[in-house]
């Protein structure tokens, strides 16, 4: 009985799997195809960004990438990695934390290049070229400030990018230049103040209340916090060895007073408080800090070394392109007024 039983339940089974073997598959789902977005080729450039991108395509694409995205061939080999200038998150700017850089801070990048990184300067590069890179790139940042906003109106108002193009882009645009540019605009560096004994202690003590998790309590880049640092895309990021006295943006005391007035963009270092004595107080003693042994060199790349180089060829003026001699620029589109 219980035989039976087992091969009458068997055959049931079969016949139920041949059943929907036999059965013919359900059609699949059509695919909905992802909407339509922003692509650079339909963002409008100026006449001056135009002419960039053949500078760009030239000097830049390689580490940069085609659309400015830090994607560039050369890429995977770089550390630090190249800027994806779509962020719109730069690091060494004369402007207040969280803001874009002036024509004059991308201006001294290209001519003085970045110390200790892959991006060299190019001091000799003509003027108009210089100027024109610059146009692209920023239009490459406001590229991504307003796709990023057009997404936005899409998903929102659930419009097509036709719609947005036809109806809605000059507004969106406009409003989100104005936003990024409006408060673009130079801090104000005071003068610097004499050093003396008093000061380096004020700066050793203030120094230790804020920078030591990072750089260490001799300032060689190795706080307990140094392993866990991470910049605005996740990647790994270490602080400064400021015994090497190679610093980025330029190592003359005004230089290092900008980068803790100004914070670094997209990384951890945040813009440091306190007033302008004790900004200065702790610039001279991260100096003091460094190494003997490194007392005398000048970085390769940097607008010191052009400058050096063409009074001992010349015997003339040092050409290096300094921050604060970058003439402003002749002309400039409305949104960016305050960038002035």
């Amino acid at each position: 009985m219980n035989m039976r039983v087992l091969l009458a339940a068997a055959g049931s089974a079969a016949l139920v799997l041949a059943l929907f073997a036999a059965r013919p598959p359900r059609p699949a789902e059509p695919e909905t195809p992802p909407a339509a977005r922003l692509s650079f080729a339909q963002y409008p450039l100026g006449e001056s960004a135009q002419r960039g991108a053949t500078v760009y395509a030239r000097w830049c694409v390689g580490c940069h990438g085609p659309e400015g995205r830090g994607d560039g061939i050369a890429s995977p080999l770089l550390s630090p990695p190249p800027r994806n200038f779509q962020l719109g998150k730069f690091k060494f700017r004369s402007t207040p934390s969280g803001e874009l850089p002036t024509e004059a801070d991308l201006l001294h990048t290209i001519s003085c290049g970045l110390q200790g990184s892959a991006m060299p300067g190019f001091p000799l590069m003509p003027e108009p070229e210089k100027r024109d890179v610059v146009a692209f790139v920023r239009a490459l940042t406001e590229y991504g400030l307003v796709k990023r906003e057009v997404d936005y109106v899409m998903e929102d108002e659930e419009l097509s990018l036709e719609q947005v193009l036809g109806e809605r882009f000059a507004e969106i645009r406009e409003e989100a230049l104005a936003d990024a540019y409006e408060n673009v605009w130079p801090v104000a560096v005071p003068p610097e103040p004499e050093v003396d004994g008093a000061a380096l202690a004020q700066g050793r003590k203030l120094y230790e209340q804020q920078c030591v998790a990072c750089h260490g309590s001799s300032g060689r880049g190795d706080g307990p916090s140094n392993n866990h640092l991470r910049d605005g895309t996740d990647a790994p990021i270490r602080a400064r060895d400021f015994t090497t006295g190679v610093f980025r943006a330029g190592s003359a005391p005004s230089d290092l007073f900008l980068r803790m007035k100004t914070g670094l963009n997209g990384t951890p270092m945040p813009a440091v408080s306190g007033s302008d004595d004790d900004l200065w107080a702790i610039a001279h003693y991260i100096l003091s800090l460094r190494d003997p042994a490194n007392a005398g060199f000048i970085h390769p790349t940097s607008c010191e070394a052009h400058a050096h180089t063409t009074v001992a060829a010349q015997s003339g003026a040092p050409a290096g392109a300094q921050a604060g001699e970058v003439a402003a620029p002749d002309t400039a589109p409305a949104t960016q007024g305050a960038a002035k």
